[in-house]
């Protein structure tokens, strides 16, 4: 019984051809090479777009594993954009080395003469034609070398994809599927979810014992189980097991392994420094990697946060909290704007559920109840002081913040018990007027009146 086309091997003309494209192949590389440098270079900008919009609009939950996986996956993608960068990067030079190399044995075809090299003696010559070789197998083995950086730098491409593709799949889950979804329908569904994870793992390791795969009945399951991990691979399933399936067919298992065990710990290492390094960016009250014995961060009321100034922060930054004109400002009125993330949304949702309203009413009846009401329901919950004075009613009006349209209310205060120097503004969320606000934030300002 013949094979299908697709799994026979080509015919003399065929193979013919490909050993002339494989010859040609090292120009195709430096133009992918020189345009994956280009695009690995504008994934650190698109990344950090992409997280801070993630944050601030997306996010439900800021504690716990909902903080920690999503800058854990971003740390990921960006520590993988920097070993592409370095993978193409050391294939881009070695393959414009190895140009340089096959231009010169161009112009000398004879190769090196050892025994020609002057000012070194016949042992050295001798030493060196040992060591080094003639010149037509040292340009044999560094194209070889070219190639096979050229198929790593590819499987840290796919690598990138999966983590990608993956983690927008789990991202449309906790923010779309999640919500909608009521708490002990998702607690049962986290259960089942967790059981079929625990399943997975178990039946990945038992049909991969050696007794098991070689029964045939065992080994017909295996079969079935890779066939549905190809799901996993999100359509890269025959990339990638061409260019890994290559590599176990040809290098000897111990070293595949050592080489493995080096390059994922070095990766693991780069993925950790990052990850502190972003969790360092996102909460600047983090200094994990530049600590200083009598620094803090933790008290507000002790921290200038630049985010929380407009003319401190940068045109292009997210709000974090809260934000007024400036650290120092001579004006007799403040002008606020206290950010609405997700997160935040998250807790005024279950504060203050919606009214049921008439199905009678018009569609633009409704929008202006819904209007007024969330106007009233959040100047109620929101506690807003000024030093120790109270603000009764701030009067927050809705509103989109700078080039992002970062959600939001603002309100100008005209307060009458500012000081000269220090003062404080403190910003919470207060649902039952017999218990302490919840602290969102507390903005220390100057101010200095005109003389």
């Amino acid at each position: 019984m013949t094979s299908s086309t697709t799994n026979e091997n080509p015919n003399p003309e065929q193979d013919e051809k490909l050993r002339e494209l494989t010859a040609q192949s090292w120009n195709l590389e430096l133009v992918i090479s020189g345009a994956a440098l280009f695009a690995v270079l504008q994934l650190p900008d698109l990344l950090d777009e992409a997280f801070d919009y993630f944050r601030f609009n997306l996010m439900t939950q800021t504690t716990g594993l909902h903080l920690i996986f999503p800058s854990l996956v971003y740390s990921l993608m960006r520590a993988t954009g920097y070993v592409l960068f370095m993978a193409f990067l050391t294939n881009f030079v070695m393959r414009a080395y190895w140009v340089g190399l096959v231009g010169l044995r161009a112009v000398y075809p004879s190769g090196i003469h050892y025994d020609r090299i002057p000012f070194t003696t016949k042992q050295s010559q001798e030493r060196m034609a040992a060591k080094l070789g003639p010149l037509d197998a040292y340009v044999h083995r560094l194209d070889q070398r070219c190639n096979i950086v050229f198929a790593v730098a590819f499987l840290f491409v796919f690598l990138l994809i999966l983590v990608a593709f993956t983690y927008v799949q789990v991202l449309v889950i906790y923010s779309i599927v999640r919500p909608v979804v009521p708490a002990p329908y998702w607690l049962l569904i986290k259960i089942v979810a967790g059981t079929l994870a625990l399943g997975y793992l178990f039946t990945s390791v038992v049909l991969n014992l050696p007794r098991i795969r070689s029964n045939p009945r065992g080994a017909i399951w295996h079969d079935r189980f890779t066939a549905m991990n190809k799901v996993m691979y999100w359509g890269l399933y025959k990339p990638v097991v061409f260019i890994v399936n290559t590599f176990y067919s040809h290098i000897p298992y111990q070293k595949l392994a050592r080489t493995m065990v080096l390059m994922m710990g070095c990766f693991f290492v780069v993925v950790m420094v990052e990850f502190l390094v972003d969790f360092s960016r996102v909460n600047r009250r983090t200094t994990s990697l530049n600590r200083h014995h009598l620094f803090s961060t933790r008290v507000d009321s002790l921290y200038v946060n630049p985010s929380a100034y407009n003319n401190l922060r940068a045109e292009d930054a997210y709000i974090e909290q809260a934000a007024i004109q400036a650290d120092v400002t001579r004006d007799p009125f403040i002008r606020l704007f206290i950010a609405y993330p997700k997160a935040l949304d998250t807790l005024l949702t279950r504060l203050a559920p919606e009214p049921v309203w008439s199905d009678t009413l018009a569609r633009a009846e409704k929008r202006r109840r819904f209007a007024a009401w969330s106007h009233q329901q959040i100047n109620q919950f929101i506690h807003l002081t000024i030093n120790d004075s109270l603000y009764q009613n701030p009067d927050l009006l809705f509103t989109q913040w700078g080039q992002h349209h970062q959600k939001g209310w603002q309100t100008v205060l005209l307060p009458t018990n500012l000081r000269p120097g220090k003062n404080l503004i403190r910003i919470g969320i207060q649902a039952d007027p017999s218990k302490r606000p919840e602290e969102i934030i507390t903005l220390p300002f100057w101010y200095i009146p005109e003389k």
